[in-house]
């Protein structure tokens, strides 16, 4: 089969199914491989995508379709483990596989294997190759030596790629097809057939979906992560303008104490705080809300208003490295929160926070509506005629605790504005108010008050450590 065949019969019937079993598993075994092949096959799969000799060698006897072969092997002081030497590509070669697949990101070979040589080895053995790249210089140096195919397989599993964000290499596709002529295949991290609509349209030749279609285990595991509480009592911290609060909740997000001080104006003090929390009540984990933009993947935080001083640069996931920790913006955070209520569960709700500040946030089937880096919507910035932004109106700084008769109208016409436009643009189900702004008696505003009362900080923080987002990346820290 050549290049041009190949691709020819995949833009016809895009979809690849990659039939792969991680190793002492049930469906570590080339008949299991099979059927789950063919499960894919009968719905019109025509490429397959398989690892190891003797699951190719079954799978491309009986089946006859092209298949795009890999073998995965480790090597000491190397990271490269897809295909990573001559050897593996000579064992593939006695299978009768169509395509090679072989890592292609810019790091050190095993056996100090060249690059340039195995890409021609295979081609003079009548074999295809699809590299497996993470990034548009990997991709570029693939189509470079010769490649036929680049996929996006390793995107945010390399060293160079560890902060990517999560779900689909979506940009990189962009960028890939932006700039190269040979045909991408998408890869990694597929789990919805809008994805798979998304990569095609974003550039792609094909979409190779693994173990949203053929891997029961990781998709029982997923469940399992989502439907088993975590191990508790978790401290919620709720890092705010005024005040920094923490509370101990347990398994079923009830909160048991609670305790706050003072805004401290130092980063280690704040840190001290709630460290001694965290051990003083025993704390297994922690979840943090907090002012300003903290990076999920990281746990750094990335952007803050002098609100909260020496605040930029805190990184909570290594200062609180014995407790596993997840941290967030405040507003998404809180509307997380209120997103695990009984009454929102599944649906569409907005939050609007007004205290010393002004935090916005909302959650959707599930998950947090927020940029890759943990990006807030930023209602709070939003500039109203006269040159005020919304927080210069609405924030309890400006407010203070006696507003005039005056400021409370205008509070309360802009408040109005604000939940007029929030309601025009994401049609939530709900907009909860919450905050000391928020559930004061003399704002007149329609929508619902937080039932967590002056608590709602802390009920969010504990929930992203209980129930986390399905777009929260979850590491071992939760």
């Amino acid at each position: 089969m050549t290049a041009q065949e190949l691709t020819e019969l995949l833009r016809h019937r895009p979809l690849i199914a990659s039939v792969q079993a991680p190793g002492q598993t049930p469906l570590d075994d080339p008949g299991t491989l099979l059927r789950l092949a063919q499960a894919s096959i009968s719905q019109g799969v025509c490429v397959l995508r398989l690892e190891g000799t003797a699951n190719i060698r079954h799978v491309k006897t009986i089946t006859g379709l092209p298949v795009i072969g890999l073998i995965k092997r480790e090597y000491p002081g190397s990271k490269v483990y897809i295909t990573p030497t001559k050897d593996e590509v000579e064992e593939l070669l006695t299978t009768g596989c169509d395509v090679i697949a072989l890592d292609v990101t810019l790091r050190d070979r095993p056996n100090n294997t060249d690059l340039i040589d195995l890409v021609n080895f295979i081609h003079q053995s009548g074999k295809l190759v699809m590299a497996d790249c993470d990034s548009v210089a990997a991709a570029s140096t693939a189509e470079r030596i010769g490649a036929d195919f680049v996929g996006t397989t390793l995107a945010g599993y390399t060293e160079r790629t560890a902060n990517f964000a999560s779900g689909p290499a979506l940009d990189l596709i962009r960028e890939m097809a932006a700039s190269l002529s040979v045909p991408i295949i998408a890869e990694g991290r597929f789990s919805a057939p809008w994805q798979a609509r998304a990569a095609l349209s974003a550039g792609a030749t094909a979409v190779c979906v693994g173990g949203a279609l053929n891997d029961p285990i990781k998709q029982t595991a997923a469940f399992m992560q989502a439907v088993v509480r975590v191990e508790a009592p978790v401290l919620g911290v709720d890092i705010g303008g005024t005040w920094l609060r923490a509370g101990l909740f347990t398994a079923g997000w009830k909160l048991m104490q609670s305790d706050k001080v003072a805004l401290p104006s130092s980063r280690e003090d704040r840190l001290n705080w709630i460290r001694s929390k965290a051990e003083g009540w025993g704390a297994k984990r922690i979840g943090i809300s907090s002012g300003g933009t903290i990076d999920p993947h990281t746990g750094i935080v990335v952007e803050s208003k002098d609100i909260i001083p020496d605040h930029v640069g805190t990184n909570f996931y290594v200062a609180l490295h014995h407790w596993p920790v997840v941290a967030l913006n405040d507003g998404l955070a809180t509307a997380w929160g209120h997103a695990c209520l009984p009454d929102y569960s599944g649906k569409r709700v907005a939050t609007i926070a007004l205290g010393t500040g002004v935090g916005f946030g909302a959650a959707d089937s599930g998950r947090i509506l927020m940029g890759p880096q943990g990006e807030y919507p930023r209602v709070n910035d939003i500039m109203l005629v006269g040159g005020n932004s919304i927080e210069e109106v609405l924030g309890g700084a400006v407010l203070t605790l006696s507003p005039t008769d005056e400021q409370k109208k205008i509070a309360s016409s802009i408040a109005g504005m604000t939940l007029d436009m929030v309601n025009a643009i994401l049609m939530p189900d709900d907009v909860v108010w919450c905050g000391g702004v928020g559930l004061s008696n003399w704002l007149q505003v329609p929508g619902t008050r937080s039932p967590f009362g002056p608590d709602a900080g802390l009920y969010g923080a504990a929930a992203l450590a209980l129930f986390p987002p399905a777009n929260l990346p979850v590491s071992s820290r939760v």
